[in-house]
């Protein structure tokens, strides 16, 4: 139930209300969100990935590939990316003179990912994705992120 209520506080988002009890989600139910965000940011590449696979039948390889290394890697370079992300909330922060430490704004890149991902697999599965949808989705994070921001307080003077 915990992931089911994460996945749509996040769709809430940026409400004030969905962002505070985002902050109060379990971190077991947490860490499965991100899993089920990268499975899902997976999908059309790692579909893919399989189909040109199996075409070349070499199944030992296919197996190894699709079903460990590309997993891992897009675990490991999404990682790194929410982590780039939330730096820009730590500028953001920095710039609006805002009350939040690093984790918490991690968490927070984490979960205003949810759009933009939802919109990338709806768009790969139907077509190829241009740099413009990129850019697109990269706004559509950036404005989610900030008014997810602003809805804490500034810092006492």
């Amino acid at each position: 139930m915990g992931l089911l209520n994460a996945f749509k506080l996040s769709l809430l988002l940026p409400k004030k209300k969905a962002v505070y009890q985002l902050n109060r989600v379990k971190t077991k139910d947490f860490l499965l969100y991100i899993l089920l965000l990268h499975v899902l940011f997976a999908l059309p590449n790692g579909v893919s990935l399989i189909v040109d696979f199996m075409k070349s039948e070499d199944l030992d390889n296919t197996l190894l590939l699709a079903g460990f290394l590309y997993p891992l890697l897009v675990i490991m370079t999404g990682t790194i990316i929410i982590s780039l992300l939330a730096m820009v909330g730590v500028l953001v922060r920095w710039m609006t003179k805002r009350k939040l430490v690093y984790q918490l704004l991690w968490k927070m890149a984490m979960y205003a990912c949810t759009y933009p991902v939802i919109l990338y697999v709806i768009s790969s599965l139907l077509h190829q994705t241009t740099t413009i949808e990129y850019i697109g989705l990269l706004l559509l994070f950036l404005i989610i992120f900030t008014k997810m921001i602003l809805t804490y307080p500034q810092m006492k003077k």
